[in-house]
C-alpha cells in the first residue's frame, strides 16, 4: 500500500486518483519505432529523393512516361558520385542534399515514349565500335559475358532474341530496359550517341561464336 502511496498523485477528479505508473515496455518500444519510422521516412522522401511521393505517382498515373531525374554531375562535396536510381535521367530534379551541395537549379522531366516508327541506324566507324567496346566492357559483361556470350543477361551472340534482333531493338532495349527482368534503363547513365554506340558494338558480336555460351533464349531469327 505504502509504494502505491508512492505513486499517488495528486490529481483529483470527483474521487478517482491517479497512479504515477510506468508506461508499458512494449508501448515505450512501438513509440520509439514510430520515431525512428518518421525519421527514415523523412529521409527516404524529403530529403534523398529517393522515393515518390504523392505527386509524382499521380503524374505517373497521368503519364506513364513521366521519370524524376537527377542532376548527372551532382556530387557529394563535389567529390562523390551521387545516388541515382535505376530510373535517372540527367537534367532532373536536385534533392535537397544536392542543393546544399552546390548542385543546379530544380526541374523536372517528363519523357514522351518514342513511336514505333523511330527507326536507328548502326554506326560502322572503327572510332565509335571502340568506344562502343569500352562501354559494353565497363557497363555490360558483368550480365552478358565479355564476349557477349551470355550469363545473368541472355547470349547476344547466336540468333536468338528476346526482343527483336533488329539494331533499332537493340538501341531501345539498352535505352529503356527491361526492369521486370533485371535489365535496367541505361538511358540515366549513358548519353543518347553512347547508346548508339554501344548498342552497334553488339551488332558486332553477332555470329561470333564465343566459347561457353548460353542456352538460347527467345525465337530464333533467321538472318
Amino acid at each position: 500500500m505504502s509504494e502505491e502511496n508512492d505513486k499517488l498523485l495528486d490529481h483529483d477528479y470527483d474521487g478517482i486518483k491517479e497512479l504515477d505508473n510506468d508506461l508499458p515496455t512494449w508501448w515505450l518500444w512501438l513509440f520509439y519505432v514510430t520515431i525512428a519510422w518518421a525519421v527514415l521516412y523523412m529521409l527516404f522522401y524529403h530529403v534523398f529523393s529517393i522515393g515518390y511521393l504523392q505527386t509524382d505517382e499521380y503524374k505517373q498515373e497521368m503519364n506513364p512516361n513521366y521519370v524524376r531525374v537527377s542532376e548527372a554531375d551532382s556530387k557529394t562535396l563535389g567529390i562523390l558520385d551521387s545516388y541515382h536510381s535505376p530510373f535517372y535521367t540527367p537534367k532532373g530534379d536536385i534533392t535537397p542534399r544536392m542543393i546544399l551541395m552546390g548542385a543546379g537549379q530544380v526541374a523536372y522531366i517528363e519523357e514522351t515514349a518514342e513511336s514505333d516508327t523511330v527507326q536507328y541506324v548502326a554506326l560502322t566507324e572503327i572510332a565509335d565500335l571502340t568506344a562502343g567496346k569500352a562501354l559494353f566492357t565497363r557497363n555490360c559483361l558483368q550480365c552478358h559475358g565479355a564476349a557477349g556470350e551470355g550469363g545473368i543477361g541472355p547470349n547476344l551472340t547466336d540468333n536468338y532474341w528476346i526482343h527483336g534482333n533488329t539494331f533499332t531493338n537493340v538501341v531501345k532495349s539498352v535505352k529503356y530496359g527491361y526492369p521486370a527482368k533485371g535489365m535496367i534503363s541505361w538511358r540515366a547513365f549513358l548519353k543518347p550517341e553512347e547508346i548508339i554506340k554501344v548498342a552497334s558494338f553488339v551488332q558486332t558480336l553477332k555470329g561470333t561464336n564465343p566459347p561457353n555460351q548460353k542456352a538460347p533464349q527467345g525465337e530464333l531469327v533467321e538472318e
